[in-house]
């Protein structure tokens, strides 16, 4: 399972004096930051492109609005395509919109997007590397996401990865922790040499 998260015109917005929030989980044909593919040991921009989302994904699947993808923070849910999760798929990417729940998560999230403290949108995803192509541009690394097989959740979050084409390294250290910092040292290193460039 992959996790991608997008800021700027993807942000949960709330609709006018109401508890609607709405925002685009995925923004189709947008470049990434740097990601960093610990398995394959490798930096890369991703591309998600155009008809990866189908509708028809969204009618055969079970896709929960969340916190942080937090599972125990559920704010709506569309299973099979109907529920209290609305999920279109148009031109600009896959869009979101829902009535925060009366629970305290469902406050929560009213309050920090109003105040503008949650900025992102992000989801969970699966896909079949036959649904991928890598092209490598100057010293990048490029990866074009065509189908997406598999979405579990849209999430409201705080640190999306999906803000522009500025590399953003520091936000990716730190995902290595202090105490192993030794055993990803050739890692960060590559990522800071990244970001020089």
């Amino acid at each position: 399972m992959e996790i991608r998260s997008y800021g700027q015109d993807a942000a949960p917005r709330l609709a006018q004096d109401s508890r609607n929030i709405e925002g685009y989980a995925i923004v189709f044909d947008q470049e990434s930051e740097v990601l960093y593919d610990r398995q394959n040991r490798r930096c890369f921009r991703e591309i998600i492109r155009s008809g990866a989302v189908t509708q028809d994904l969204i009618a055969h699947s079970d896709v929960k609005a969340l916190l942080e993808h937090t599972a125990g923070r559920m704010l709506a849910r569309s299973y099979n395509g109907s529920g209290t999760l609305s999920l279109t798929v148009d031109s600009h990417g896959l869009k979101y919109r829902f009535e925060a729940p009366a629970t305290p998560d469902g406050d929560y999230a009213v309050e920090m997007v109003r105040r503008g403290d949650l900025f992102g949108s992000s989801f969970s995803f699966i896909t079949d590397e036959n649904n991928v192509q890598y092209e490598r541009k100057g010293n990048m690394l490029y990866r074009y996401v065509n189908k997406i097989d598999w979405i579990g959740d849209v999430s409201i979050v705080s640190d999306p990865a999906y803000m522009g084409t500025d590399v953003s390294v520091r936000s990716l250290e730190k995902f290595y922790p202090e105490d192993r910092k030794d055993e990803y040292k050739e890692e960060v290193a590559e990522l800071r040499k990244l970001s020089e460039n």
